[in-house]
């Protein structure tokens, strides 16, 4: 499937607000534009996000300020905007162009359009000189690394947005992918596995918004990223009592999703208490010093979130989505006391799969028991859903 390419342009011009039809014209073009009326608030948004822009276009006349009204407008804040430009491109050298709709500006030299565009200026005022904008924004910003990274996996990056999984989600994208293009970079992988937990976290937390993800697997605005990826799988969870009566993630996206976890919590120290036989990323790097484990990673997720965005649009319903969460009842699990430590605290081993679960001291004294017992506990999960607490013991 062929994807359109789409160029994301910051425009400075305090009269943007009723310039639609500029807009439009745009848009036709596939450059989305993005207004300020002043350089104080435009000139913030690229000191956030100025890998998220792929060319700046300025008015020869406009705001310095948010509080600026009226005709308190001169080439000062065009100034500000040239010299912001001139200043990060050892971060990024991003294309700007002025386009101007005053009659002196286009007829006269300016100090600052000659100064940083040999006096290069787009007029407002004819149609051909719109053409030749769009064409000229995007020649330059195919020349972006940013944009080409975009560009190429444009699908992926269709998925970072407020709609679905976040601008700051294009961010860390982007950087994993960038570091993929400059393999001769130095990397750091605790730094871009975290990155891609931080994804898959906002994934999730998506998943909550549309009802797909019970709200169980979010404990004090924290995602417990094993629970949730098991909930949506159709799978028990392990502490949180809840189970989905469908499940959302097939089996190649379950297991896909289970090996960025596994892989990315070794890599950022997160170790998943769950998973056997976890990883050291320092030892592993001892051996095999390559970013391959990364590039592989990172492909698995983009198709997660491809995969996801067809998801979510055609399970829109939360209300019905919400119907498919089962809450567990709080059955006997049997087992045996395995420990009892010499500071009185038991274990006690599941039969099931479960994880080993601890018995507080006050509990193996008043059920007087000791190693080998045979038992039967019922438990609730911690406030974090992380661990399990032993509410009632019977002997076996």
């Amino acid at each position: 499937m062929k994807v359109m390419k789409q160029y994301k342009v910051l425009w400075f011009d305090d009269n943007h607000e009723t310039l639609e039809s500029i807009k439009d014209d745009a848009k036709l073009n596939d450059i989305i534009l993005i207004g300020f009326t002043n350089a104080e608030e435009g000139l913030k948004e690229l000191e956030l996000n100025l890998m998220l822009y792929d060319a700046v276009i300025v008015d020869g006349l406009f705001y310095k300020t948010s509080k600026q009204t009226g005709d308190t407008v001169d080439d000062s804040a065009l100034l500000n905007v040239a010299r912001f430009l001139d200043k990060v491109e050892d971060k990024k050298k991003i294309p700007w162009f002025i386009l101007s709709g005053q009659a002196s500006f286009l007829s006269e030299i300016n100090r600052i359009a000659q100064g940083f565009k040999d006096n290069k200026v787009y007029s407002k005022n004819f149609d051909d000189d719109f053409e030749q904008l769009w064409n000229d924004i995007k020649k330059a910003a195919d020349e972006q690394e940013d944009t080409q990274i975009r560009h190429e996996y444009q699908q992926a990056f269709d998925v970072c947005t407020p709609d679905y999984i976040g601008i700051e989600s294009q961010k860390h994208l982007l950087q994993i992918l960038s570091s993929i293009k400059n393999p001769n970079k130095v990397f750091n992988d605790e730094l871009y596995f975290t990155q891609i937990r931080i994804i898959i976290e906002s994934m999730f937390r998506t998943a909550n918004k549309v009802g797909l993800l019970h709200n169980a697997c979010l404990a004090n605005g924290k995602v417990n990223l094993t629970e949730s990826s098991l909930f949506l799988a159709g799978l028990e969870t392990k502490y949180l009592k809840v189970k989905c009566a469908i499940n959302h993630f097939p089996k190649l996206i379950a297991d896909a999703v289970q090996s960025i976890l596994f892989i990315t919590g070794a890599a950022s120290h997160t170790i998943d208490p769950d998973m056997k036989n976890n990883i050291n990323l320092i030892d592993y790097r001892k051996v095999i010093n390559t970013p391959y484990l990364l590039y592989s990673l990172t492909f698995q997720l983009m198709d997660v979130l491809v995969w996801f965005k067809e998801y979510v649009d055609s399970h829109s319903n939360i209300n019905e989505n919400k119907t498919h969460w089962i809450e567990l009842k709080n059955e006997w699990i049997e087992g045996i006391v395995s420990r009892i430590a010499d500071n009185g605290w038991g274990t006690f081993q599941p039969n099931s799969e479960l994880l080993p679960i601890s018995i507080p001291p006050q509990m193996v004294s008043d059920n007087n028991l000791n190693e080998k017992d045979e038992i039967k506990v019922k438990t609730k999960p911690t406030n974090t859903g992380t661990k399990l607490h032993v509410i009632e013991i019977e002997k076996i």
